[in-house]
């Protein structure tokens, strides 16, 4: 999530402040009506307000900790729904836009675009099966009607060199 954020030049650094709770005189909250509120950030995740009784949607998905207890160690997980949040996820789409928007403004041509994605994306430079994959990509995307650039982006964010850190 922090890495999506900052791809598409969303994140925002430091501590963000008091959460917008509803005002004391609008609580509501009872045992069968219990405080469930989500608030979006552009902050870190680390900084997301977690409610104890349910986890926060984005970490439910990939295996967040329970707030409830400490948590030592993690257990990796790959699950279809992890898949399914990288390919509809309005956050991945949201992200990728504005990332594929930057990497337009940011680069003259396609293949200097090319290198600039891998390079932010992988920390490498393409190889040149992955730019001539690429332009292709980009063409066919073209050629149907679809925005090229952010449905690239898309692409390689669901690789496994994006997701996984070796």
């Amino acid at each position: 999530r922090d890495t999506l954020l900052l791809l598409g030049r969303s994140l925002k650094h430091g501590p963000p402040g008091p959460h917008p709770f509803p005002p004391p005189k609008d609580w509501k909250f009872t045992q069968h009506n219990p405080f469930k509120a989500i608030y979006d950030s552009d902050h870190r995740t680390v900084y997301l307000m977690t409610p104890r009784i349910q986890k926060h949607p984005f970490l439910s998905v990939f295996d967040g900790p329970d707030a409830s207890a400490s948590t030592g160690q993690r257990l990796t997980s790959t699950t279809p729904l992890q898949a399914l949040f990288l390919l509809n996820d309005p956050l991945v789409h949201r992200q990728a836009d504005r990332f594929a928007a930057a990497l337009i403004r940011e680069s003259p041509d396609n293949p200097s675009r090319i290198t600039s994605l891998f390079s932010q994306l992988f920390s490498r430079p393409p190889t040149t099966d992955e730019s001539r994959d690429a332009t292709s990509f980009l063409e066919q995307a073209r050629a149907t009607g679809a925005d090229p650039w952010p449905a690239l982006v898309r692409a390689l964010l669901r690789t496994n060199e994006f997701i996984w850190l070796d």
